[in-house]
């Protein structure tokens, strides 16, 4: 059904509908749907995705956790084919592909499994969920963030880099020493923010090792407001934080409620926001605010790394919904909208996932989903 066919991304006219709250009486709420093109909650709520459909009811209808159909949709996620093909390649000990190496091959290998599960709807309740989590926090390191391998994995690695050497006439450092510095320097925060983030939706915000990681990405916060990647060589010299190191905290934060936010968290949240917002989500906040980068304009599915959608819904979960810095990328937001109502997957690394999720070029109910989200907040909090 097309709601507002004159629609006009500049010129949007909100207005109150009046309804009939029972048990409250009558009471004004923002119809944040006028500005749609269309309305595509049908096409979320089909049954063949239950993770989409969980969701929209959860979210986007706002019917409880405790209602029965809820209920039913979360229970169906775990029987979901898409899941199931996943779960299918998971080897018995909890990890997909390498033991040793949880973040290679990419997309494919344990972290991101869990990121993919964590954004389906699963939880720690599911046992094959939680032999998973509980595999990679051996990779946690002492000081609370996690790194792509430890010793057993760094061997590899170290064997390659050996021989290079040899091949160059030069000696390499002793094991020992030469992986204990490149364990720690692949210890990231644009890895532990998402990892952290998958692990608080999957059920694990009160594990002591999930608190120890938050206040590790707390610590290593950057004199900016973002984040780097605080032991990586290749950011040594930099001092400007990365879009990718900073979104993937704020991400993890932005999971929590507001009894599990520390005094220490809530100040990184402040500045670490102001990192994004300075730069309006995409613009560099100098040379006359020009795009940083064009594929941050793309909208993606699953989120591993920053497009303006994630920044949007990062930054509206964290109540910054009535800045109006935001709304350059809420334009594009908009104006990326069908006539259908519905926004197209324009990135994905489906190929080498272990299934595709949806298809690139198509219209996505992930992607719609996450820009109703977003537009719901805004136009419903907004003065």
């Amino acid at each position: 059904m097309v709601l507002n066919p004159n629609f006009d991304t500049y010129n949007c006219l909100f207005y109150f509908d009046a309804i009939l709250t029972p048990g409250v009486g009558k009471r004004l709420i923002r119809d944040w749907k006028s500005i749609l093109k269309a309305d595509p909650l049908d096409w979320l709520l089909e049954p063949e995705n239950p993770s989409v459909r969980y969701f929209t009811l959860k979210d986007i209808v706002d019917q409880p956790e405790k209602d029965s159909e809820v209920e039913e949709t979360k229970t169906a996620i775990g029987r979901y084919e898409k899941i199931s093909k996943i779960f299918s390649k998971q080897k018995p000990e909890g990890y997909w592909e390498s033991a040793e190496h949880p973040y290679h091959p990419k997309y494919k290998s344990t972290y991101w499994q869990i990121m993919i599960l964590s954004q389906l709807g699963l939880d720690k309740y599911d046992d094959r969920v939680r032999k998973a989590c509980e595999y990679i926090f051996q990779f946690q390191l002492e000081e609370g963030g996690f790194s792509t391998f430890r010793k057993q994995g760094a061997k590899r690695e170290y064997m390659r880099v050996r021989e290079k050497a040899l091949e160059r006439g030069k000696r390499t450092p002793a094991f020992e020493i030469w992986a204990e510095e490149k364990i720690r320097e692949n210890e990231m925060s644009c890895l532990t923010g998402n990892v952290v983030a998958s692990l608080i939706r999957l059920g694990y915000v009160n594990d002591e090792r999930v608190k120890r990681a938050l206040k590790w990405l707390v610590k290593i916060q950057n004199r900016d407001g973002g984040w780097l990647c605080p032991y990586w060589k290749a950011h040594i010299k930099d001092t400007h934080s990365c879009f990718m190191g900073t979104i993937t905290p704020l991400d993890a934060f932005s999971e929590l409620s507001a009894e599990n936010k520390t005094p220490e968290i809530t100040a990184a949240i402040v500045r670490g926001v102001e990192f994004l917002l300075m730069h309006r989500l995409f613009k560099a906040d100098h040379h006359q605010f020009e795009v940083i980068k064009k594929a941050w304009l793309k909208f993606t599915f699953p989120w591993f790394f920053y497009d303006i959608l994630r920044g949007l819904s990062v930054t509206t979960k964290l109540g910054y919904e009535c800045d109006s810095r935001i709304d350059d990328a809420l334009e594009i937001l908009l104006r990326k909208q069908n006539a259908e109502g519905k926004w197209i997957l324009e990135s994905t690394p489906s190929s080498r996932m272990h299934t595709s999720l949806e298809p690139k070029g198509k219209p996505s109910k992930w992607i719609t989903l996450h820009a109703l989200k977003v537009i719901k907040t805004v136009y419903q909090n907004r003065p």
